[in-house]
């Protein structure tokens, strides 16, 4: 019965979503975590890999530059450079 449902018999609250990923996206979600909560972690969280490792590509011995180029402290920088070292 899944598959019979509208976009216009859709709950207010899933719409949104419906809206960002599509209708059948959204009923292949339902039927893979339906009735469970999920956690979906923000942008800032989800891209800290990426940016990491562009941190380490970008490393050229200046830790300043790097923590002005990423409004983080020097301190995170040389943190993130030793953690691809260990």
């Amino acid at each position: 019965m899944l598959e019979e449902l509208t976009y216009e018999q859709l709950p207010d609250s899933l719409k949104d979503i419906a809206d960002a990923i599509g209708l059948q996206p959204l009923k292949n979600l339902v039927k893979l975590a339906g009735g469970s909560t999920i956690y979906i972690p923000n942008e800032k969280n989800l891209i800290k890999p990426v940016r990491d490792k562009i941190i380490r590509k970008s490393f050229n011995g200046d830790y300043k530059s790097l923590s002005k180029k990423f409004n983080m402290s020097e301190v995170q920088i040389r943190n993130i450079i030793k953690s691809s070292t260990t």
